[in-house]
């Protein structure tokens, strides 16, 4: 595997900034909202949460479990059908409700001590991946789930289940894996392709929730063999960066036939504490997200994972 990395670092303060204002979006993250399946996973998700709720100062979580209504369809004695909207439904799901009501309400209060206040909420929905409704009842900002997959970061980020809530989120969340991660954000790594042109939807977000961390970010091009060349590149990552008004970053240009590759060694070498996309576009990074050849890709990382959503 041929790697070869181009640093050129460029510092522009330090300060805490805790609104970063662009030409595009301001991002102000006042409450999250952590989808739980009663588990484990969602107990490390919720902790993160908290950890991260602590770290920019906001002071409630939502704390959301999606129930799949059931959908009962049996026969008398006589051979008739017994709709699913009957009594015997309705009777079923309250039951249902009234469990997982007691459920979330245990796992929240397991989590409670903090200065960070935990709502619990039960709904029903036919699809446990449509948040978008619930952020706006919610009036949250930023959402964070867990992934359930202990083998490869892609397929736990891209997996079947995940696939689709990313897919479907008009919201920016992040993702992370089935074990705890480290918390304490200083180094965000932002994967930029920079052939979908200076105009990088999303970014914005990324740059204020790197601001509020007081984070460094390292911009991240990978070449493939395609142009740009390394220059061309460089010279495009700084007008971004200038641009953006970002604070605080580095630029790397990595050279490497593999996306996969170059992405995994960056990530292994550097060891950012979070890994940050930008879900757009039709370009290299879109073929990486959404395509099938992912197993590879940062192959066994627990960080976690900033997903940036088009504007």
């Amino acid at each position: 595997m041929s790697y070869i990395l181009y640093f050129s670092e460029y510092y522009y303060g330090t300060e805490i900034v805790h609104a970063i204002k662009t030409e595009k979006n301001i991002m102000l993250v006042n409450k999250i909202l952590v989808p739980t399946e009663l588990n484990e996973l969602s107990d490390i998700a919720l902790d993160f949460a908290i950890d991260l709720a602590k770290q920019i100062q906001i002071d409630e979580i939502v704390l959301l479990n999606i129930i799949i209504p059931a959908h009962v369809q049996t026969l008398t004695a006589s051979g008739e059908a017994i709709d699913a909207k009957g009594k015997l439904a309705v009777q079923l799901n309250d039951k249902i409700m009234k469990q997982h009501e007691e459920l979330i309400n245990k796992q929240a209060n397991q989590h409670a001590g903090s200065h960070v206040k935990i709502n619990p909420f039960v709904r029903f929905n036919y699809s446990k991946s449509d948040l978008n409704q619930y952020m706006k009842e919610f009036k949250a900002d930023l959402i964070i789930s867990g992934s359930r997959d202990k083998f490869s970061f892609m397929e736990i980020l891209f997996g079947s289940s995940t696939e689709k809530l990313i897919r479907k989120i008009n919201y920016p969340m992040i993702i992370i894996k089935e074990e705890p991660v480290k918390t304490e954000i200083r180094e965000i790594a932002l994967a930029i392709d920079i052939t979908e042109g200076e105009e990088q939807d999303g970014i914005d977000e990324i740059i204020a929730f790197s601001g509020l961390l007081n984070a460094r970010l390292q911009l991240v091009h990978v070449l493939t063999g395609d142009k740009p060349e390394a220059t061309l590149a460089i010279d495009t990552l700084q007008k971004i960066a200038k641009r953006e008004k970002i604070k605080n970053y580095a630029i790397n240009v990595v050279d490497n036939h593999s996306l996969e590759d170059a992405l995994h060694s960056f990530a292994r070498i550097q060891n950012p504490d979070m890994i940050a996309l930008l879900n757009q576009g039709k370009g290299k990074l879109h073929k990486l997200i959404f395509g099938s050849n992912t197993e590879d890709v940062l192959k066994e990382t627990e960080k976690p994972v900033f997903i940036g959503k088009m504007q």
